[in-house]
């Protein structure tokens, strides 16, 4: 195992309003930042992940970000955790793009939601492609559409069409390209985020005034995190639109080069 088997690897449940309205299975799927990511690579990753592979997150944040972690644990594979910043969970403290790994040196690498908080993202995966060993699987996603976030770490948002080409670029090949939902649940995100952008506002205002948002920042929540993102989500799988997409989630492969021999 990559990091020291005393780590706790359970991520701590949530204590928001939602978590104690619905069941903790409905409420993960309402997560609409993660969910579609974390069932991505559930499907995608986590199936190719077997007993002694190793496998790299880059870019995988600390431990309360890991929440796949026990999940790729359990596959049995050795798990490598990669970041810019040092704390609990992260084995390794470096940069995406240049990682003292040798050629080779993983069968599966995971790198969500990082392409867009680097400069140089053809760079990294070209790093990528690099440590991930011929016939290796990497699942890459990144966002078209959020507000800024990790400041001032925030570079880029992209197309399929252009995270695409940055990828063939790189040497991979795509397998498998899915959107990060459609439409409704890019639309539910971002009503249910406004309650950020009231508290924001609010914390600047008189104690006067930050009483009086309480009342409304409970209905938003509700109304927009709890009960508009369940509408949304039925919506979404009937009407499906992806040019209004969150992010985009891709499945590559680097292609093994043939034997000389065999030619």
């Amino acid at each position: 195992m990559g990091t020291d088997e005393k780590i706790q690897t359970k991520v701590a449940k949530s204590n928001s309003l939602g978590a104690r309205l619905v069941s903790e299975r409905f409420h993960e799927r309402l997560q609409f930042e993660r969910y579609p990511i974390h069932d991505f690579v559930r499907r995608e990753g986590i199936p190719q992940m077997k007993p002694g592979d190793k496998v790299l997150d880059a870019g995988s944040g600390r431990l309360p970000e890991q929440y796949l972690r026990e999940e790729i644990l359990a596959t049995r594979a050795s798990l490598t955790t990669l970041d810019l910043f040092a704390g609990e969970g992260v084995d390794v403290v470096g940069d995406v793009g240049k990682m003292h790994f040798e050629d080779g040196s993983f069968d599966v690498i995971l790198c969500t939601q990082v392409l867009e908080h680097v400069p140089n993202p053809e760079e990294i995966c070209q790093e990528l492609f690099r440590v991930l060993r011929p016939g290796g699987v990497a699942l890459i996603t990144a966002p078209q559409s959020a507000w800024l976030h990790n400041m001032p770490y925030h570079f880029f948002h992209f197309t399929r069409i252009g995270l695409a080409q940055i990828l063939e670029n790189s040497g991979f090949t795509i397998s498998k390209i899915e959107p990060q939902g459609g439409h409704f649940i890019n639309l539910a995100i971002h009503l249910h985020y406004t309650v950020r952008v009231f508290e924001d506002h609010f914390s600047k205002r008189s104690r006067f005034a930050r009483v009086l948002s309480k009342p409304l920042i409970i209905f938003w929540r509700v109304a927009f995190g709890l009960i508009f993102k369940s509408v949304a989500l039925w919506v979404d799988q009937k009407i499906s639109f992806e040019g209004n997409t969150q992010g985009w989630n891709f499945s590559v492969i680097k292609e093994k080069q043939p034997d000389p021999l065999d030619l």
